[in-house]
């Protein structure tokens, strides 16, 4: 007897009562079997042939993409010796800037840090950071630097110069370094050790990078020297970093990230200030190094610095440090970053496509850093 079947076997999809050799939904042949008892019949299930698609709904595109994303997160989570899912809470980092705040409300900020105002360990909050000031302290900066333009341009000042140069390559790092001041939940280091750190680090770590670059001996531009600058300069900073983080009480995660965040805006300043002094066009230089800064030196110390203090812990900095495979993992991804920021590599775009996609990547390590920083004082609770 002939038999009708119910459902396609290569879409799923129910078939109608009246006979017919083709779905009416995906057009597959349907092969009837000739039977006698029905009893006899193998009943399985419809199943999809996934290898005749060639596209993916855009739902599915989607998940895919969350998968991938929360699949890196879980893995550089695991870096830090953290496991399972992790929220980042990017809300909380900006939520308090357009909030009103007293100039009282700063000056408590600003005075965290000293003999008096450290809070016990007991006291320190392991809940996400609300920054703020960072904000007020980059438009300070911005509004000097635009004053300063003013200055230059429309009176012909040349004295304002020196100025605009200086000024111009503080804005962005030096903010940065005051986000990262008030991400610092131990409150153990003031502002005015964070100040000597951004001024005296950045020129120390300048000078380490000029030994480092005789023995290197860079003479032309290439993927292969851009990769050496990377190993110079991280290694240079990071030797730094290593000085002022070698104290028992910075055993913070975040403590970490600081100073190595105040060393690469130190770095960082002088640095787009140089290159601006010997630039055609002053700002052009100051506007884009500014742009870019974010995903440059200051966050590439400062996930350095974090990684070795998250080994140091109490510790000492020696050699069993420096060689621990957790912080040279950390290191080796800032050097490539490094590295890969710096490569002649040609892209038809008016956009720095390579740079914006650095800054995101080294943002999304240094946020799950924080996170391992709350996590790390979280468990001291």
């Amino acid at each position: 007897m002939s038999l009708h079947l119910n459902f396609c076997p290569h879409c799923g999809n129910k078939l109608p009562d009246t006979k017919g050799i083709f779905c009416p939904e995906c057009g597959h042949k349907l092969e009837l079997t000739q039977t006698s008892p029905v009893s006899q019949i193998e009943m399985t299930a419809p199943t999809t042939d996934l290898s005749s698609q060639t596209t993916l709904p855009n739902a599915d595109l989607g998940a895919q993409a969350k998968q991938g994303f929360n699949s890196i997160v879980k893995h550089v989570n695991a870096m830090t010796g953290g496991t399972g899912n992790v929220d980042l809470n990017l809300k909380d980092l900006v939520i308090s800037v357009g909030k009103k705040h007293t100039t009282e409300e700063a000056e408590e900020l600003f005075s965290c840090g000293t003999v008096k105002t450290t809070p016990p360990e007991e006291e320190i909050s392991s809940a996400w950071p609300r920054p703020w000031l960072y904000s007020r302290v980059f438009m300070v900066l911005a509004a000097t630097f635009i004053g300063l333009l003013f200055m230059a341009k429309h009176f012909h000042n040349a004295n304002a110069i020196p100025g605009i140069i200086f000024i111009g390559a503080l804005v962005v790092p030096f903010s940065a370094v005051i986000f990262f001041f008030e991400v610092n939940a131990p409150r153990n280091i003031s502002i005015f050790e964070v100040t000597k750190i951004f001024f005296i680090g950045g020129v120390a770590s300048l000078l380490t990078t000029c030994i480092l670059y005789e023995v290197a001996d860079i003479r032309t531009w290439t993927i292969t020297s851009a990769m050496m600058v990377g190993i110079v300069e991280e290694l240079g900073k990071i030797i730094v970093v290593a000085y002022y983080l070698n104290s028992v009480k910075k055993k913070y995660i975040l403590n970490g990230l600081l100073i190595g965040a105040a060393v690469g805006a130190g770095f960082a300043v002088f640095e787009t200030a140089g290159y601006a002094m010997r630039s055609d066009d002053i700002t052009e230089i100051i506007y884009l190094r500014g742009i870019l800064a974010l995903g440059g030196h200051v966050a590439w110390t400062g996930l350095a610095g974090a990684a070795m203090a998250m080994v140091k812990k109490e510790d000492l900095i020696d050699s069993e440090i420096i060689l621990h495979p957790k912080f040279l993992q950390f290191l080796v991804v800032v050097i490539i970053m490094h590295g890969m920021w710096d490569m002649p590599v040609e892209i038809s775009s008016t956009l720095p496509i390579m740079q914006i996609f650095l800054t995101i990547a080294v943002w999304l390590f240094l946020l799950i850093m924080i996170n391992a920083g709350l996590r790390q004082i979280s468990e001291r609770e």
